[in-house]
């Protein structure tokens, strides 16, 4: 996976702005893919929950947002606690493991914050998944974080 050119980013937009508009583009291929007329999509949400947040509460904004998008929530998922690593989370693995089977299409979180907080980890997953043909949604874009 090669990162973000960073030149591309100069002083006008920042590096959080690359990267939605990375994940966008991702995600207007992936729609392409799909058969025409039935664009609703099998996501799987995801939350990474603070402590003392519920994540009853943080799964159900990402759920709303997919299906106010038009897509279907088959899963859901949740870290309460855990590595900051997305790739150490059993929730969010076993999110990935289901999008990477063809379960689901998908992943929809409520902010790229939900993925990590880390760009560098951001970028490698929204690219792997992208890769994957995998939507990635956002309840709120990078730009908002």
């Amino acid at each position: 996976m090669r990162p973000v050119d960073r030149r591309v980013a100069g002083p006008a937009r920042s590096r959080v702005e690359v990267l939605g508009e990375l994940r966008e583009e991702f995600n207007a291929a992936s729609t392409a893919r799909v058969r025409l007329g039935d664009g609703a999509r099998r996501l799987v949400a995801y939350a990474f929950v603070a402590p003392g947040e519920s994540p009853v509460v943080a799964l159900a904004a990402a759920r709303r947002y997919a299906e106010r998008e038009g897509h279907r929530v088959i899963r859901e998922f949740a870290d309460a606690t855990g590595p900051l690593d997305p790739r150490r989370r059993p929730g969010y693995l076993e999110a990935r493991r289901l999008v990477s089977a063809g379960y689901a299409e998908g992943l929809v979180v409520r902010s790229m914050q939900d993925i990590s907080i880390d760009l560098d980890e951001y970028e490698l997953e929204i690219r792997d998944l992208g890769e994957k043909s995998a939507l990635v949604l956002l309840e709120r874009p990078e730009e908002s974080r």
